[in-house]
């Protein structure tokens, strides 16, 4: 009886440090997704899976970004007005679109359709070239 008498008097202390342990498990989960979200789009791209077969060695795109690129073959090749471009996240570039003109616009319009297609973005743009019409 003087155990159960001995638990239930350090009961409420117990469950301060369970929700204590609990607030710090979540606070730690918000940052980490804050963070991977932040950090989205400069993140380097992973590594593509390698397919072997028993004549050659065939690159698979980890994901549709890779696969767009691969496609048509062009990641770097158009001049885009805005430099780092491909560094920067959708909000950073949805920033810097203001000042520019209606032809620079669909260069970007163009470039992010055919490689990343970030639906923040091309909304923005469509927007900004009706706009300017």
């Amino acid at each position: 009886m003087d155990a159960v008498n001995k638990l239930i008097t350090q009961l409420p202390e117990k469950i301060k440090l369970w929700r204590f342990v609990g607030k710090m498990a979540i606070d730690q989960l918000n940052k980490k997704v804050l963070d991977e979200v932040d950090n989205y789009s400069t993140r380097k791209p992973r590594d593509p899976v390698v397919a072997r077969s028993t004549t050659t060695t065939q690159v698979v795109p980890v994901n549709k970004a890779e696969a767009k690129v691969s496609k048509t073959g062009r990641s770097g090749s158009t001049k885009l007005p805005i430099p780092g471009y491909e560094n920067m996240s959708a909000l950073q570039i949805i920033e810097l679109l203001a000042p520019l003109k209606r032809s620079e616009l669909i260069t970007i319009n163009k470039f992010e359709t055919a490689n990343r297609a970030r639906k923040t973005i091309l909304s923005k743009l469509k927007t900004m070239i009706d706009e300017d019409q």
